[in-house]
């Protein structure tokens, strides 16, 4: 069963107002009424893009390419397991792979072009996998790869206990440090199209218990599971851009060219200049790629 929640009406179904900062009028939220089953934007009316978040993350880190896409697609944006309006338990790649066909199931939408960003690239590889009759393109932004061997950083942050320790010092660090004013400012003019108060809720949010845990639990999916996708990324039958950064510090431009080549016909497209967080400091770049990947297809 779909419901669709007016702003207005957010409170009588569990939406805080806090969560909503930002949130423009306009947009419907879609909650499924099933366990594990995410909430999610829905704007704009053409062709079905999904775009999904980051490790952590939110909705929220795609308001300016959702807002250009809007203009002629139709553009659904979830919290991902464990994040945002979602919440609940987090999940591994197949989890969420299976929650997103779920939701597309729900809105009555047969195909769409699925984006991942980051971690969620390895969803939207697995979503293309598991149920490649709904997927009709793949952009893969900043995409972790499957196939290159995880760094000690990112073993370590998978060891039970310690990863969780970890994220949450880094993570309430992190959140502690962009709460100060000043800190705020300077991210305000770097990160465009977020509020302040969007970024003050991105503060609490990277100091809050499900947050380090739900990313703990992603750690573990990055190291014991993505590499079991590895042989399978020759199947991906769909259109794909692999979109990379020539900055990127997280995941290194070598690895989106490794992914492309992995990928039957893969295009590689890199943005000059462009760090880990395109779809925030290069929304244009990033909505230009999703464009000429719905062209093809």
């Amino acid at each position: 069963m779909i419901v669709e929640v007016p702003p207005a009406q957010a409170d009588r179904t569990g939406y805080t107002r806090e969560e909503r900062v930002g949130r423009p009028p306009s947009l419907h939220f879609w909650r499924v009424k099933r366990r594990r089953d995410l909430v999610a934007e829905s704007r704009g009316a053409g062709p079905a893009v999904v775009l999904l978040h980051g490790q952590p993350g939110s909705a929220r880190d795609w308001g300016l390419v959702a807002g250009d896409l809007a203009r002629d697609h139709r553009v659904i944006v979830p919290d991902r397991l464990g994040y945002g309006l979602t919440g609940g338990p987090a999940g591994g790649f197949a989890a969420n792979a299976n929650a997103v066909a779920r939701l597309l199931g729900s809105l009555g939408v047969a195909e769409a072009v699925v984006v991942g960003h980051s971690w969620a690239g390895g969803v939207a590889i697995e979503l293309s996998l598991d149920y490649p009759g709904s997927v009709t393109g793949l952009v893969l932004v900043c995409s972790v790869a499957p196939g290159d061997p995880p760094g000690a950083t990112d073993r370590l942050l998978a060891v039970p206990l310690v990863g969780t320790a970890l994220a949450a010092t880094a993570l309430s660090t992190a959140g502690g440090v962009l709460s100060w004013g000043p800190t705020r400012a300077f991210a305000d003019w770097r990160m465009r199209g977020r509020s302040e108060e969007q970024l003050a809720e991105l503060a609490r949010s990277w100091r809050r218990h499900a947050t380090w845990t739900s990313f703990a639990v992603e750690q573990r999916a990055l190291v014991h599971e993505l590499s079991a996708m590895a042989p399978r990324l020759a199947h991906i039958s769909a259109p794909t851009v692999v979109l990379g950064g020539s900055m990127d510090r997280v995941v290194p431009a070598a690895a989106a060219h490794r992914l492309a080549g992995a990928i039957p016909e893969a295009r590689l497209e890199m943005v000059p200049g462009g760090g880990h967080l395109l779809p925030q400091l290069q929304p244009g770049a990033v909505a230009s790629a999703i464009r000429r990947l719905a062209g093809r297809t």
